[in-house]
């Protein structure tokens, strides 16, 4: 109970009401105090003997020893005991009033045993580890919340529901532990308005100390280099078309009859195959304007057409299809900084490296598998949420440990158990007393109950979060590469990229070029002397740019400030 009110009924910084008022531990009283240690519903605390401990801490598991004095003629199986269930209740009576206070609800994990003695020595546990270890994914989900990403850390099935609990932790500043009563629950780093308040005198003379971490363990600067690689699929159509000059223009038995008066050699449709597969291209779409069959009077002119060779061609179009995989790398390069994080001077730098590499059996078919169709573009293999998962784990990571590394300085005090009743690691505590004054989350909480001298004292400390600043929202950058992009020629089945002719056998003939795509065959009438031709069809490809053949890689720096609270901390 804190104030009258459960303390977990409501969220920690406000009471059914209105905001939470702090409470004042009260100096100057005097106290009867007592345990009640149950071990499996059984009472034992007649028997107990010596000091029985508590301790509790963020982010541990609670453990508490306590000594049994067993009896002569009692028979003792020590391995019998462990597993049984622990609760130890503080009682503590002021002014005619008695409080109970649950202080450790557990198990215990390993007894020893002194023949001589008597004494079985308890060691306890709240084994937070073995019940996390035993929830299903989806509890720890909801239980944990954070972040995860199977590209940052190994896949969950068959590893360690734990493990796999503190990667999620990792992402967010906050503790799992158990509480006083066995409940899991996760609780913030973050101090708020405090809920007790210890002035002076509450304190045990000289029981102050503050501890801090060194300079190289305050990291103020993480750097992280996020790569994100994935293939980028491309096509590249291009449009060829032959047409014989012969024809003058005209198609059907009219471009026919003009190419007959006079006749050349013509490509075949087994040449056009040979001149894409040469490109390494594929043949799509190809429109043939066939020589005719043999046909009586074709012209009109009285001559019969004899045509002893099918598959000549007239004219002819087609796309050449090319394919090919290209690989595209964005890396992000975050930084993570406080104030003095961003001072070249003041800088205690850690590094992280992160990879999302999107493997696609699609990559490996898109160039096996034969073309059929397509047009000219590229789309990209990729997986957006892939890759914003590990960023987001990447991001909150760093900027929890930044966290972390901030909130090292503890302050610790004493005071009789029975001024500490009712505080929690939930809570956030204020000091106010031997010239010590400091606000901070409670980190730990440690019960010393001597039953041979009667004292019942409890050690408690404060996390103090100290650096300032402000910090930005973990907005995620923005895709470098994203989408695919057009490229090459539109695909159609136009005539256009009309391929040249060069005809030999002739006086006005031109010497043969070599170099020059399109056709190259001779007249059917020649004259004797002149250069003869190789009857040949070539469509030259254009060359791949290698800005879209060779690895792309893209590149961007994004900072990201993290404030640090400054808590109260004036010695």
């Amino acid at each position: 109970m804190l104030n009258g009110s459960p303390l977990n009924s409501g969220p920690l910084n406000s009471l059914p009401g209105g905001a939470v008022e702090p409470e004042y531990v009260v100096r100057g009283q005097s106290f009867v105090w007592a345990l009640r240690v149950l071990v499996a519903g059984s009472d034992v605390t007649a028997q107990l003997t010596g000091t029985v401990t508590v301790d509790r801490e963020e982010g541990a598991a609670g453990i508490a020893e306590f000594d049994l004095f067993i009896a002569p003629g009692t028979p003792v199986a020590p391995p019998d005991w462990k597993g049984r269930a622990v609760t130890i209740d503080y009682i503590s009576t002021a002014k005619g009033e008695t409080t109970e206070t649950r202080r450790y609800t557990g198990s215990i994990s390993q007894a020893t045993w002194n023949p001589v003695s008597r004494v079985l020595s308890c060691e306890c546990s709240d084994q937070l580890q073995q019940r996390v270890e035993a929830l299903s994914v989806a509890a720890i989900d909801a239980l944990v919340g954070g972040y995860w990403s199977a590209d940052v850390f190994e896949p969950v099935e068959g590893r360690s529901h734990w493990d796999y609990a503190l990667e999620r932790m990792g992402t967010r500043p906050a503790s799992l532990e158990c509480s006083p009563t066995g409940q899991l629950r996760v609780t913030s780093w973050y101090a708020s308005a405090p809920h007790f308040v210890f002035g002076p005198g509450t304190t045990l003379y000289q029981s102050v100390e503050l501890q801090q971490a060194d300079l190289d363990r305050t990291t103020n600067r993480i750097e992280i280099e996020f790569s994100y690689r994935y293939s980028r699929l491309w096509q590249r159509n291009k449009n060829y078309s032959w047409v014989s000059p012969e024809t003058d223009g005209s198609t059907g038995i009219g471009g026919f009859c003009n190419w007959r008066r006079n006749s050349h050699e013509l490509p075949n449709k087994e040449m056009i195959a040979d001149a894409a597969a040469g490109n390494g291209e594929t043949l799509l779409s190809p429109v043939y304007y066939d020589l005719p069959p043999t046909m009586a009077d074709p012209c009109l002119d009285g001559s019969p057409w004899i045509n002893n060779e099918e598959g000549l061609l007239l004219g002819v179009s087609w796309i050449g299809a090319r394919r090919w995989v290209q690989t595209v790398t964005e890396t992000y390069r975050l930084t993570l900084a406080t104030t003095a994080g961003e001072g070249e001077q003041s800088r205690i730098v850690q590094r992280a490296g992160y990879t999302v590499d999107i493997e696609d059996d699609r990559a490996e078919e898109w160039t096996d598998e034969p073309i059929l169709g397509g047009n000219s573009g590229s789309s990209d293999l990729d997986n957006g949420p892939r890759r914003d998962a590990a960023l987001t784990v990447a991001l909150h990571t760093g900027q929890t440990e930044i966290i972390a590394a901030h909130r090292e300085t503890t302050l610790n005090w004493q005071v009789p158990t029975s001024l500490a009743l009712g505080i929690d690691l939930i809570h956030t505590l204020e000091l106010a007393d031997q010239g010590a004054h400091a606000v901070g989350k409670c980190r730990r909480i440690v019960d010393s109950f001597d039953l041979g001298a009667g004292q019942a004292i409890t050690t408690i400390s404060i996390a103090v979060m100290r650096g300032g600043g402000v910090s930005d929202p973990l907005t995620l950058p923005p895709r470098l590469g994203a989408g695919g992009t057009g490229g090459g020629d539109d695909g159609g089945n136009g005539f256009a990229n009309n391929l040249p002719t060069q005809l030999g056998g002739r006086l006005a003939s031109p010497p043969y070029d070599e170099e020059l795509d399109g056709f190259a065959g001779n007249y059917s009438s020649t004259t004797p002397g002149t250069e003869m031709y190789p009857r040949r069809i070539d469509a030259v490809t254009d060359e791949i740019p290698a800005e879209d053949r060779d690895e792309r890689q893209l590149s961007s720096d994004t900072l990201y400030r993290v404030g640090v609270p400054n808590n109260t901390l004036e010695l």
